[in-house]
C-alpha cells in the first residue's frame, strides 16, 4: 500500500561553534613574484599569445584579462588580480565564450551531476559553465558570522575569512534549492533499480570559482559538497521510504570529480593541494605563474610575463 509523503522536509543543521573553519593565508608581494618584472613589450603581446601553447579559449580569455584587468592589494588576501570587468560585472562573449565551452566539455567528460560555486563573485562565470554544460549549479552564499554563537546553519556550511578584509563569513547552500536539484538527479536512478536488492545512488560533484588562489576555498567547497550531497540524498531516501514503504538498504556514493576555473595561481601550488585532497587536477583556462604590482603585470604559463594595458 502506498503511503503519503511527509508535507515538509526537516533539513539537518549545525550550530555555528561546530562549523569547520578554513584559514586563508595572506599573500605578500615577494611570494607572488619571481624576481624583477621584465614584461613582454606591449607591441609583442598579440604575437606572444597567438604563438603560445594556450587553447583557443584560453587565448581569448587572456586577451580580455590584459585589456580589462590589473593588479591590486586586497585587505584580506594581499596582492591579487583585479578582473571584475571580465568575470564579475560584465559578460563578454568575445573573451569568455571559448573558455566556457572548453570547461563545459570537461565537465561533461567527467560526468558531473552538480556544480557548486562559492560566493557571488564566482557565480557569474559558474552560471555560464552550468548553462552551457547543462549541469545544475548551486551557489554557496555568504552570510555574516554574527550573534551569540547559537545560530544554526545548513549541512555543509563552513567559516572562512573574507578576501576583501570584511571579517569571517559563513558559506552555505540553500537547502530547498539543493534538495530539489539532488532529488531530480537521484530519483530516476533509484527508479531504474526497482528490482535491485541493494540499489546504489551516486552523485558526482564539481566545484567552480572565478579564481583558484591557494586552494583553501576550493578544498572547503569540495569537502562541503560531499556533506551537502550526502545529506540531500539521505533526506530523499527518507522521503522515498515514507512514501513507498521501500525498506531496501540503499548505498550512497558522493564524490568530487572536477574543479574548474578561468584563473589559477599556479605559483601557490593549488593543483598539488587539490590533487592531495581529492585526487583531481583542476581545469584552468590560464595558469598564473607570478603577479607583479609595479608595473602591473602577470606571468602566464606558456606565454611569459605580460603587462596589463589599455589599447588605443
Amino acid at each position: 500500500m502506498r503511503r503519503e509523503a511527509p508535507a515538509s522536509i526537516t533539513h539537518p543543521t549545525t550550530p555555528a561553534p561546530l562549523l569547520p573553519r578554513y584559514e586563508r593565508p595572506h599573500e605578500d608581494l615577494p611570494s607572488a613574484t619571481n624576481g624583477p618584472c621584465r614584461p613582454v613589450a606591449a607591441s609583442r603581446i598579440d604575437t606572444a599569445i597567438a604563438t603560445s601553447s594556450l587553447s583557443t579559449g584560453a587565448k581569448a580569455l587572456l586577451r580580455g584579462l590584459l585589456r580589462l584587468g590589473t593588479t591590486r592589494i586586497f585587505p584580506g588576501g594581499g596582492v591579487g588580480i583585479e578582473y571584475g570587468s571580465l568575470l564579475k560585472t560584465a559578460a563578454r562573449p568575445e573573451y569568455l565564450a571559448g573558455h566556457v565551452a572548453e570547461v563545459a566539455a570537461h565537465l561533461r567528460q567527467r560526468e558531473v551531476d552538480l556544480l557548486l560555486v562559492p560566493g557571488m563573485s564566482g557565480y557569474p562565470v559558474g552560471a555560464m559553465y552550468s548553462v552551457v554544460a547543462g549541469i545544475p549549479a548551486i551557489l554557496l552564499k555568504k552570510a555574516d558570522l554574527v550573534g551569540d554563537g547559537q545560530e544554526t546553519y545548513p549541512a555543509g556550511a563552513f567559516i572562512i575569512p573574507s578576501y576583501t578584509g570584511e571579517g569571517d563569513v559563513v558559506m552555505h547552500a540553500d537547502p530547498a534549492a539543493v534538495q530539489d536539484m539532488v532529488e531530480s538527479i537521484v530519483a530516476p536512478r533509484l527508479a531504474a533499480q526497482q528490482g535491485v536488492k541493494r540499489p546504489v545512488l551516486t552523485l558526482r560533484a564539481a566545484g567552480a570559482d572565478d579564481i583558484i588562489d591557494k586552494a583553501t576555498m576550493s578544498r572547503a567547497v569540495g569537502e562541503s559538497a560531499v556533506i551537502i550531497g550526502q545529506s540531500s540524498i539521505e533526506t530523499f531516501i527518507a522521503r522515498h521510504r515514507a512514501a513507498t514503504g521501500d525498506n531496501r538498504q540503499i548505498e550512497t556514493r558522493v564524490e568530487v570529480v572536477a574543479w574548474v576555473t578561468p584563473l589559477i595561481k599556479g605559483y601557490n601550488q593549488p593543483q598539488e593541494h587539490l590533487q592531495r585532497s581529492f585526487g583531481i587536477l583542476p581545469f584552468a583556462g590560464i595558469n598564473v605563474t607570478s603577479v607583479h604590482h609595479d608595473p602591473p603585470a602577470v606571468g602566464i604559463e606558456g606565454v611569459g610575463t605580460l603587462p596589463f594595458f589599455r589599447p588605443d
